[in-house]
């Protein structure tokens, strides 16, 4: 159950201090976090939000450094409702007003059809399905460019050249590699 946390005598006896606004979709609880001494907490709901919400308790008492809960029920609503829920301390002196969005219940789920083979873990492609044109026209040019560097160090006979034909070589089974992975 989601709640709505609004902290008491945090910076001073008796601030309030609430989040700007709240969505519900159910049922929560409003969570009266006290950071001082004990206060009374008045709650309302505005004429709006009655026909949709009911406060379990309007009036709370919440001692020194501790935190109460105000249940809150939701009535089944077709089209989000929406108001104010005032908070107040200090016989009045003290308010703040959250607006509160009531939705319509998504108990049910969101509406998002998820096929039943999302969940089955995927078998690797093998590699004649993996090779597309792009992989094989790579593979061909890998494979002409080590042949290429086969005969030109054949022919040559130097050792500078065998050399560089056997990196040409190991670059182009790199390439390869990282290409087809």
């Amino acid at each position: 159950m989601s709640a709505l946390e609004i902290h008491l005598n945090r910076e001073r006896p008796r601030a309030i201090d609430a989040p700007a606004s709240f969505v519900a979709d159910g049922p929560f609880d409003v969570a009266l976090v006290n950071h001082g001494g004990g206060a009374h907490v008045h709650l309302a709901l505005d004429e709006s939000l009655a026909r949709a919400a009911k406060l379990r308790a309007e009036t709370e008492y919440v001692d020194r450094e501790t935190t109460a809960r105000v249940g809150v029920d939701i009535a089944d609503v077709d089209q989000p409702v929406t108001g104010t829920l005032t908070v107040s301390t200090g016989y009045g002196n003290e308010a703040e007003h959250v607006d509160l969005r009531v939705e319509p219940s998504r108990a049910e789920g969101y509406g998002i059809d998820v096929d039943e083979d999302l969940g089955q873990p995927q078998s690797e492609p093998s590699i004649r399905e993996a090779l597309d044109a792009e992989s094989v026209g790579l593979l061909v040019l890998a494979g002409g460019a080590l042949l290429a560097a086969v005969l030109v160090a054949v022919l040559i006979e130097s050792a500078v050249v065998v050399a560089a034909a056997a990196f040409v070589a190991l670059v182009t089974v790199v390439g390869v590699v990282v290409a087809l992975t």
